[in-house]
């Protein structure tokens, strides 16, 4: 027979249960911090999206903006580019291609719905 001495003894008291329960303690406190540093940066980096998708959405508004500047200066003779002229010849050809098509609309009783960009 093994002496008693020869098995390990259990600790005394409940050390052995205090360290697993600070172990786990730990590591969900860890996992904690962990995953609200993550939110944290994913919300943020959700803001910095929508300030981008902002940020476009403003500058090709003021790429409408100038190019129907350009447009009038063009009309005026204050601005005289081939590549303008061109550019503006296309667009009276659209508007009118929409315009004949409204018409036909109009014709027959339906109402065509409003061109959001007509102030912008």
């Amino acid at each position: 027979m093994a002496n008693d001495a020869d098995e390990p003894k259990a600790p005394s008291g409940d050390s052995r249960k205090a360290g697993t329960p600070d172990l786990l303690t730990d590591t969900l406190a860890k996992l904690w911090q962990r995953s609200r540093s993550e939110a944290g940066n994913a919300a943020r980096w959700a803001r910095e999206r929508l300030t981008i998708r902002q940020l476009r959405g403003d500058r090709d508004r003021m790429y409408q903006k100038l190019g129907k500047e350009a447009r009038h200066l063009f009309e005026a003779g204050e601005l005289n580019h081939p590549g303008v002229g061109r550019g503006v010849e296309r667009i009276r050809d659209l508007e009118k291609k929409i315009q004949d098509l409204e018409d036909q609309m109009r014709a027959v009783g339906i109402e065509p719905e409003p061109d959001p960009n007509a102030s912008v």
